[in-house]
């Protein structure tokens, strides 16, 4: 009885042990050591693999000791990935109301002389424009403006006259076509300047007698100038140009939803 008691308890001693991580140990009584692998065990014997070899069965009165080896810690589990933080909600589209003021200025120089209507010019947003609170197209936003219609004064009246609107704004890096109020920018009137601008019928002909001479040459010359009636312009004259960074204000003719 004692015997199967002391074999019960050596098998339960090995049995609470089967988990163990591999490379045991076993000593038998007559001092050999077997490295291996325990399997399992019953109440007379164990199973056992030692390294590079086969299957054992051992009688359990022939083992002295069994140690078996501590398992390897196991190597702590990569902590799961956080969760992607959702993307930012972009913002909703923002209208910008009709009636809206732009005030920009100019980047190029428009000189009148060398303008034609539908040539553009560069000009960036002055004062950013707001809707709700939140700037929508903030200050120094890309405008281009463009020439609807281009006059030189060439003749005895009048005067040099742009009229200029806003063809596009870049909000967020993407231009937007907008419709706005039309700016005219307009030189002095020349009807004052006339007399030193141009002479012509019988004055320009008393020029071409007085060149001539003087006398019957200034009389002659009378004459040819009430024939052809020539003009002849006024050296110097100055035409219109509105410099960079002059300041224009349009007024938008149609709401603009910007996304």
């Amino acid at each position: 009885m004692n015997s199967f008691k002391h074999r019960y308890l050596f098998l339960w001693a090995l049995l609470s042990f089967t988990a163990a991580a591999p490379a045991d140990t076993v000593v038998l009584r007559q001092g050999k050591k077997l490295e291996g692998l325990f399997l399992g065990a019953n109440s007379r014997q164990i199973d056992f693999m030692p390294d590079g070899g086969q299957t054992q069965h051992i009688q359990i009165s022939d083992i002295l000791s069994i140690q078996f080896n501590a398992p390897e810690a196991a190597a702590p589990a990569a902590p799961a990935p956080k969760p992607a933080a959702p993307a930012a909600a972009g913002r909703p589209p923002v209208t910008i109301a009709q009636g809206t003021m732009i005030r920009v200025r100019t980047i190029d120089p428009i000189d009148v002389d060398a303008s034609q209507a539908g040539q553009k010019f560069r000009a960036s947003v002055d004062d950013p424009i707001l809707v709700g609170g939140s700037v929508v197209v903030p200050r120094g936003a890309d405008v281009t403006l463009q020439a609807t219609k281009v006059q030189q004064s060439g003749s005895m009246k009048g005067s040099d006259l742009i009229q200029l609107k806003i063809n596009s704004v870049t909000i967020n890096g993407s231009p937007y076509q907008v419709a706005t109020s039309i700016q005219e920018v307009k030189g002095g009137s020349e009807g004052k300047k006339t007399t030193r601008k141009a002479i012509g019928g019988a004055g320009l002909g008393a020029i071409i007698g007085g060149i001539a001479g003087g006398g019957k040459g200034a009389a002659i010359g009378a004459a040819a100038g009430t024939a052809t009636g020539l003009a002849v312009s006024a050296a110097g004259q100055q035409h219109l140009k509105v410099p960079s960074e002059t300041r224009l204000e349009f007024r938008l003719d149609s709401a603009v939803t910007v996304k």
